[in-house]
């Protein structure tokens, strides 16, 4: 896949790039001031569910491409404040899969390049689905049954819980329930319930295929979709919720931005972060988060000095051609981007 620019970028004879972007959803100094973006996702979750697992365990995450996310329990928690504010600066894109934001005086690119780039997530195409086998294997059984019984539904909360209390042992199946549960409640979240479900139970009969599953592109699917239905009406509200793994687009403006982890405060509560399920079995509420400062962000986009590092420009995954983005001028649509 080649990264896809907003336009053709005819070169002017000082080298530079000249070229018309978009217009913005709202005009700059007119954006609506809302309040947050919710989420479905605690802001601790990851930290819970690792928590609940011995260090040999999670070494194994470590190890599987889901190994980022354990480095990303470590960065800042999503900030529905700080979301809310870049929800707003949005240029009008029409393609279905890549959103474009304006920060600093500069537009910055979410699509699936991006988003692979900072969850290190399999994000290739999906595996085409099997023909029904005229005569079904009579081996062939559910998987679900095999961790949970005759339980038809189980939330991931109790199965962190069965982690933490070791109430299952069994090293194999500890495992299983703790990615179902990244699945389920990180990358997948819908709900406030976190429910794991059946149809993603199923391809733990086979840890490898479970891992190599592009649960990146699904999670990412998921949430550019519930960006891409937010219209201008919508995003005046003061609340607006987004469905998947929202704080994937933080961490993208983070890393064209490294500034603005130069000052974070505390999440007290779920007015900055996210999800009012903060805290399972009174776990999460003990530890408090570290979280982007919407005011420092504001700080940072009225400068508009920010130079973007290279991950988002050159094609340190192989997807694609390494290019320059465009930034936008109060007076003209000259472009400059920065490379780190």
């Amino acid at each position: 896949m080649i990264p896809s620019r907003v336009g053709e970028l005819p070169e002017d004879q000082d080298g530079g790039t000249i070229m018309s972007l978009p217009e913005m959803m709202f005009a700059e100094g007119e954006e609506p001031v809302g309040v947050r973006v919710l989420t479905y996702q605690s802001s601790r979750i990851i930290n819970t569910i690792l928590n609940a697992l011995d260090e040999e365990e999670v070494q194994v995450i470590r190890q599987s491409s889901f190994g980022k996310l354990v480095e990303i329990a470590d960065k800042p928690a999503f900030s529905g404040r700080f979301a809310r504010f870049l929800l707003s600066r949005q240029l009008k894109v029409e393609k279905k899969h890549e959103a474009w934001f304006r920060f600093a005086g500069q537009p910055i690119r979410f699509s699936l390049r991006e988003f692979a780039i900072v969850t290190g997530l399999p994000c290739g195409e999906f595996p085409k689905k099997q023909k029904v086998k005229k005569k079904k294997n009579i081996n062939d059984k559910p998987y679900w049954p095999e961790l949970f019984g005759s339980v038809e539904d189980m939330r991931v909360s109790t199965a962190i819980k069965m982690l933490r209390k070791k109430t299952v042992t069994d090293k194999d199946i500890r495992m299983k329930l703790a990615c179902l549960a990244i699945v389920s409640s990180v990358l997948l979240s819908t709900n406030l319930k976190m429910k794991m479900l059946k149809e993603h139970a199923e391809l733990l009969g086979d840890m490898e295929e479970f891992f190599a599953f592009p649960w990146g592109r699904l999670a990412f699917d998921m949430l550019m979709t519930s960006i891409k239905k937010k219209d201008e009406i919508s995003l005046s509200q003061n609340s607006i919720a987004l469905k998947g793994f929202a704080l994937a687009l933080q961490l993208v403006i983070v890393e064209a931005v490294p500034s603005l982890t130069e000052v974070v405060q505390e999440s007290c509560s779920s007015s900055e972060s996210d999800s009012d399920e903060d805290d399972v079995d009174g776990v999460g509420s003990k530890t408090k988060k570290k979280t982007l400062s919407p005011a420092h962000a504001r700080e940072v986009d009225k400068k508009e000095e920010v130079c973007f590092p290279s991950i988002l420009f050159n094609d340190i995954l192989g997807i694609g051609k390494e290019y320059t983005s465009p930034r936008p001028s109060k007076t003209g649509r000259r472009v400059g981007a920065c490379m780190g």
